[in-house]
């Protein structure tokens, strides 16, 4: 597999395990001590907003750590350039998660036309997000894969 392939893999890996981590800690911590927060906007903007944060550090620990160990097992440095296929590669898994993010937040405004619990759109926001986030990492990984 190429340098972009398991990279691609490893950031599909961690959007997921960080996500899944971090709700059960929110479910486990907050959620299942008091029951009056499920609905709470304020409680929901903090927890997503600490969310963002705690994702994009992670993700930032994590790609470096995937450089350190691509570099240790591989003998090689990650490529110092990218080409056009590179560049439209990105530009193509970009537009895809882009669509996917926007379905999502038109179904989660949608779920506030039905009057569902505002927590609801809450959490389909971010599920919109996680998915845009592995749509764009698949898309990468299959078009690098097929040798676009």
């Amino acid at each position: 597999m190429s340098y972009h392939e398991k990279q691609a893999i490893v950031s599909m890996i961690s959007s997921v395990l960080i996500s899944v981590l971090y709700s059960f800690f929110l479910i486990q911590r907050y959620l299942l001590r008091d029951k009056e927060l499920i609905n709470d906007p304020q409680f929901w903007g903090s927890a997503f907003l600490i969310f963002i944060l705690v994702s994009i550090v992670a993700n930032i620990l994590i790609t470096i750590a995937f450089i350190i160990y691509y570099r240790l097992t591989e003998k090689e440095e990650e490529p110092s350039f990218s080409d056009e296929r590179d560049k439209l590669i990105a530009l193509k898994g970009t537009r895809n998660a882009s669509y996917t993010f926007s379905i999502g937040v038109v179904l989660a405004m949608t779920s506030q036309v039905f009057n569902l619990p505002l927590y609801v759109m809450f959490i389909m926001i971010v599920l919109a997000g996680l998915v845009s986030s592995v749509v764009d990492d698949l898309t990468q990984f299959l078009l690098y894969r097929r040798g676009f």
